[in-house]
């Protein structure tokens, strides 16, 4: 493919906090030119501009915040014998994404658990031996099954 290209092109989640890296590439064709890295959202728009070393530049963001979310482009720019060439990639989407939730559920659903795993064995312990209040006066009652006579007959004939 020529021109500028990126490894995700669909888009990409970011946790908050978390260092990510957008690079830009394109085939080599004339040595030099420079990286734009163009970024768009709803309430601002940035241009970040390197060298392309070896076809290449990477921008660094060291800390991911909701500033960050948005769209970006790479624009490849190059100057040669008076003429000046561009080529622009596919936009590349990012959405910072919040941890905490994870986190919360990551530790707050185990520490319930394990208390409630603590409550029912201290429970049972205390309880052991006991028996329940509702059992103390149980009697054992006993049926008495009748079968009628036609009906012990055909049991009869049925198991010859």
């Amino acid at each position: 493919m020529y021109g500028v290209s990126e490894a995700q092109q669909q888009g990409a989640p970011v946790p908050r906090r978390s260092t990510f890296t957008i690079c830009c590439s394109i085939q080599p064709q004339y040595p030099g030119g420079s990286f734009q890295l163009t970024f768009t959202s709803s309430n601002s728009a940035h241009n970040y501009t390197q060298p392309a070393v070896n076809h290449s530049a990477h921008f660094l963001f060291p800390a991911a915040e909701p500033a960050h979310q948005g769209s970006y482009s790479c624009v490849y720019h190059l100057h040669v014998f008076n003429h000046t060439f561009s080529s622009e990639s596919r936009r590349l989407s990012i959405t910072v994404l919040d941890p905490t939730p994870l986190i919360i559920t990551a530790i707050v659903l185990p520490l319930t658990l394990l208390l409630l795993n603590i409550g029912l064995y201290v429970y049972c312990k205390a309880n052991r031996g006991q028996m329940p209040c509702r059992q103390k006066n149980t009697e054992l009652v006993r049926y008495k099954v009748v079968v009628p006579a036609a009906e012990e007959e055909e049991g009869v004939q049925g198991a010859e």
